[in-house]
């Protein structure tokens, strides 16, 4: 595990370097000299290590510990989805109208909040009292984080270039996913019971309010016209950027 994860780095430090130097860059090096663009992506490294470790766990510990079927687990998810669903369009509408700080530092402070009330999740289990707010909330600022976001990456570089921009954030998110389930073991301790459960509902709160530190101290309020951001770029980000006159 050790040497993989030092060819990985070397790997990835020998890609910045060849990127920085071949007149024709896969991934322009110029786009995080954009601020909202760095900052929006490294908010997004934190938010879905955490989307990726929380709910991954969640799931399977209402499997494997409390005894639920694949069926249930799944359906005990709803809450996230529905509310991603449903809201998403307005917060991106909002983050359009307002600017997208306060929503991108708020939403994932909410959603690590959700994760904390997980806490109380234990046999004799109780669904609606244990789980349901925590999965509610989470869920809610879930939506009020994932499309102001992508209204912060991609509105801050020219539309050109959108569409390698939201290739950049959504590998970046994908990337950040695949680490984070690498240190389940690490994080659960070899055996998921209730004490490890706990500790990876913690670890996932710290990497969400993290990401809403960053946008509270880096993310700028830029003039974002989100109507020229071509839809396939936006389409293609981890959620749909929704122009400031929607909704």
């Amino acid at each position: 595990m050790v040497i993989t994860l030092v060819v990985g780095l070397v790997s990835l430090a020998a890609f910045v370097w060849w990127e920085r130097r071949t007149p024709h860059p896969m991934m322009p090096p110029a786009l995080f000299g954009h601020r909202n663009f760095a900052i929006g992506n490294l908010t997004t490294a934190f938010v879905y290590a955490g989307v990726a470790l929380g709910l991954l766990v969640v799931v399977l510990y209402f499997q494997e510990v409390l005894g639920l079927s694949a069926t249930l687990a799944g359906l005990a998810t709803l809450p996230v989805a529905c509310l991603s669903l449903f809201l998403a369009r307005t917060f991106g509408a909002l983050a359009g109208r307002y600017g997208p700080r306060l929503f991108m530092a708020v939403g994932p402070v909410i959603a690590a909040s959700g994760f904390l009330l997980l806490l109380g999740v234990d046999e004799p289990f109780d669904f609606w009292w244990q789980a349901f707010p925590g999965l509610t909330v989470y869920g809610l600022g879930l939506a009020m984080t994932v499309a102001p976001l992508t209204t912060a990456v991609l509105g801050s570089i020219p539309a050109s270039q959108a569409g390698i921009g939201s290739a950049v954030n959504n590998a970046i998110a994908r990337v950040a996913g695949l680490a984070s389930i690498a240190l389940v073991g690490t994080i659960v301790g070899g055996t998921l019971d209730t004490n490890g459960f706990r500790r990876v509902l913690i670890v996932t709160a710290t990497l969400f309010a993290a990401g809403g530190l960053i946008s509270a101290l880096g993310i700028r309020n830029a003039a974002v016209n989100a109507s020229e951001i071509p839809p396939h770029a936006a389409a293609n980000c981890n959620d749909r950027l929704v122009a400031a006159s929607s909704g």
